[in-house]
């Protein structure tokens, strides 16, 4: 096999979507399975649309999500540059190259001819395509237009014949070029258009496989046909499935489809991201679904390439994140933690705090999906709270009065100041034994004391809840809550 050389060439146009991260996957591990290349090349010639913040998150999109690579236009490489603003002397050499071959031409066509052209053309149900009006110009003609002041575009003359390669993953596919009609290669600013620069970037960078999303299916052809012009080498195309909205619709970084700083800012991890975007149009083949990146390196295969679209399942992103939290090592859980603990107004950063995460992360790790859920889940630990819904408590705490619940509480908060031993377990034990003392029934004296500590009735384990927050902490949350229901009775 030849050396493997693959590329991702993003625009800075938008934000570097979940769509362009999968593809870069995809990339990324072919070319480590083969000992090839990955290289990133940005395709920067809309000026227009271009963006500074754009091309930023692209570089950081990457390297968040680990996908490092080898050729591009921060770290140089033998087939610079990397940036395609900065090579187009080198398609304009081309551009002229066929130009003087006699395969592309210049086109004078105004916008409004063209428009006229296309209604014509369908209100007399004709397939709407450029009629080479410009096809045949003289050299007379053409160098008074010039001269005039005219700024032509340049169209490549597509040949009548049936255009056809072996896709990756859906086979022969074949076009008929008299459907086509002469494309534009350069604009009238002196431009090259997208599927120009692409075609002369893969083949001067030695580009071996395309790996890109359907939808450029018909780009392909194009593409192939400028460099059969060229007598250039054709790399191996392979379109990936396009992923779709759960209502079915395309992603889209231009209709607001989430970037990967999005789901690093939502409080995924990485490897869960990069876990559910390789399984958005591949799988290994043996059902096995929690794969590292090396995992996705030996497995990865065209031939498990899907060849229909894929929906987008935020449930399952959640699924892979949850498993991902509970196999991370606790400090490196709670060093994540941190930063979304600083957007609150209830966690200041010092030793004390510090060290009480990893007891709190202990209890919450097998709860939370995502890390931004740390700061709900984790303001219970810090804030007491101020007031009490009693129709919480009555609809959770059955079969007992208001004066009865004052009663427990007052009792308790009697036989916890007397525990010395201020842990899960011997809590747990006094509480068991306290109940048994005076009748009650456990699961309405720990509702009672959940609601007390917490203010809901969902919470980490009891007592670990008052192992974390200590003795005082604890006391004075009952002490409350029994002053709440005091003043309601």
């Amino acid at each position: 096999m030849k050396e493997i050389r693959v590329r991702i060439a993003p625009s800075p146009t938008g934000n570097f979507h979940v769509g362009t991260a999968r593809n870069s996957l995809y990339n990324y591990i072919f070319a480590r399975k083969n000992n090839g290349n990955f290289i990133l090349r940005i395709d920067d010639t809309d000026m227009r649309r271009n963006s500074e913040e754009s091309e930023k998150g692209i570089y950081e999109g990457l390297k968040w999500l680990g996908l490092d690579w080898d050729e591009g236009p921060d770290v140089g490489g033998p087939y610079g540059p990397y940036r395609q603003s900065e090579r187009i002397e080198i398609y304009q050499k081309y551009i002229d190259y066929l130009i003087d071959k006699g395969d592309a031409y210049y086109c004078f066509c105004t916008e409004e001819e063209l428009e006229m052209e296309r209604k014509e053309q369908i209100a007399k149900k004709q397939p709407p395509k450029y009629s080479g009006k410009c096809r045949d110009l003289t050299r007379e003609e053409i160098d008074r237009k010039l001269k005039s002041g005219l700024k032509p575009t340049v169209r490549f003359k597509v040949p009548n014949k049936i255009i056809s390669f072996n896709d990756g993953v859906r086979g022969e596919l074949k076009w008929d070029g008299n459907l086509i009609g002469d494309f534009v290669i350069r604009k009238s600013d002196g431009l090259p258009t997208y599927n120009f620069a692409t075609a002369i970037d893969d083949w001067k960078m030695k580009i071996s496989h395309v790996l890109r999303s359907q939808e450029h299916i018909p780009n392909t052809f194009l593409q192939i046909l400028i460099l059969e012009a060229l007598d250039a080498e054709i790399p191996q195309y392979v379109h990936l499935p396009l992923l779709l909205n759960e209502d079915r619709s395309k992603i889209s970084k231009r209709d607001g489809a989430l970037y990967i700083g999005e789901y690093k800012e939502m409080g995924y991890l990485k490897e869960a991201v990069l876990n559910f975007i390789a399984l958005l149009g591949w799988n290994p083949g043996d059902g096995e679904e929690i794969l590292s990146i090396e995992d996705m390196i030996n497995k990865f295969s065209f031939d498990r390439i899907n060849n229909s679209n894929v929906v987008f399942d935020f449930k399952k992103l959640e699924w892979f994140n949850g498993i991902y939290i509970r196999r991370k090592d606790i400090k490196e859980l709670v060093d994540l933690s941190v930063p979304f603990l600083m957007e609150t107004d209830y966690f200041e950063m010092n030793e004390e705090n510090y060290k009480k995460l990893f007891s709190i992360m202990r209890v919450e790790q097998e709860r939370i999906k995502r890390l931004d859920e740390v700061k709900e889940a984790f303001k219970m630990f810090f804030v007491e709270p101020s007031e009490y819904d009693i129709n919480l408590i009555k609809e959770n705490v059955k079969k007992i009065e208001v004066k009865d619940m004052v009663f427990l509480l007052e009792k308790t908060i009697e036989e916890l100041k007397m525990e010395d031993n201020w842990h899960a377990e011997e809590l747990e034990k006094r509480m068991r034994d306290f109940c048994d003392r005076i009748g009650t029934k456990t699961k309405i004296l720990f509702m009672l004391l959940r609601i007390a500590e917490t203010g809901s009735k969902v919470s980490p384990p009891l007592f670990d809840t008052f192992e974390i927050i200590g003795k005082d902490s604890t006391i004075r949350r009952l002490t409350n809550c029994k002053k709440y229901l005091e003043a309601i009775e």
